[in-house]
């Protein structure tokens, strides 16, 4: 669902969402895109959005419901600055697919049409939109901490849980079946920039080659959790990720 709004893939990404009769997927995907057109209009560009504080899943209806919280990091003509909206997941078990209640394309009385069918509990969760202004300075301080440490991680290319381990000058991800052992390069001026060569790896499977590389940039964190931006060299697309801190390793 990311993958898809972050590389424009609009309507790929309505395909996730849940509506209402008064906005067809058409509707929903010409409104988006020209919401992208008037922000761009404006200067105001996306740096990142990510999603937290998921509750467990509860059965209202015959249908799985549970409910988040969806941040946008926007660039301003005065700044950074953050949104979060609450969102709600409701998952179908005749097509077998969750589909999101997103708060931040649909209107307020669109948002209440959905109410009939979401639990108590989820009701409660549906909260007004917060916005508040972006610290860069407490960002770049916890990029400087990006290094020494373990993390675990859900590789967004093969859907595989895995564990990376960050040093000084390599970074190791290791999965199921193997591990990529890469070196690092830091940006001078900006330490949330990271170059990443491949210079080892032990996989049975796998279409990367040693001397792949790819650019990382951390765009937000959220206590001991890392959000970034991956690149890789000759490929037009863009992935999000996240890590979390599972230890501080001694150099």
């Amino acid at each position: 669902m990311k993958f898809f709004f972050i590389n424009n893939n609009i309507p790929g990404f309505v395909n996730y969402l849940s509506y209402n009769i008064k906005i067809n997927e058409e509707g929903l995907t010409k409104r988006i895109k020209d919401n992208q057109e008037k922000a761009e209009s404006v200067s105001d560009s996306l740096v990142d959005f990510y999603y937290k504080d998921f509750s467990k899943p509860i059965k209202f209806n015959d249908k799985y419901q549970s409910s988040f919280i969806k941040v946008m990091i926007r660039n301003t003509p005065n700044g950074k600055i953050v949104k979060e909206y609450p969102m709600v997941g409701i998952f179908d078990e005749y097509d077998k697919q969750w589909r999101f209640i997103d708060t931040s394309v649909l209107s307020d009385e669109e948002v209440n049409v959905h109410f009939p069918t979401l639990g108590d509990k989820i009701k409660s969760s549906v909260k007004p939109v917060l916005q508040y202004n972006f610290d860069n300075n407490s960002l770049i301080n916890k990029c400087k901490d990006y290094q020494n440490i373990e993390l675990s991680a859900i590789s967004p290319i093969t859907l595989k849980r895995q564990r990376i381990i960050v040093l000084e000058n390599e970074k190791k991800d290791i999965v199921e079946d193997g591990y990529y052992l890469m070196d690092i390069f830091r940006d001078k001026n900006n330490p949330c920039k990271i170059k990443s060569i491949l210079k080892d790896f032990k996989r049975e499977k796998t279409k990367f080659k040693i001397g792949d590389e790819l650019d990382m940039e951390i765009t937000a964190f959220d206590d001991d959790t890392y959000y970034f931006i991956i690149k890789f060299k000759d490929d037009k697309r863009l992935f999000f990720d996240d890590s979390t801190v599972i230890k501080k390793i001694n150099p």
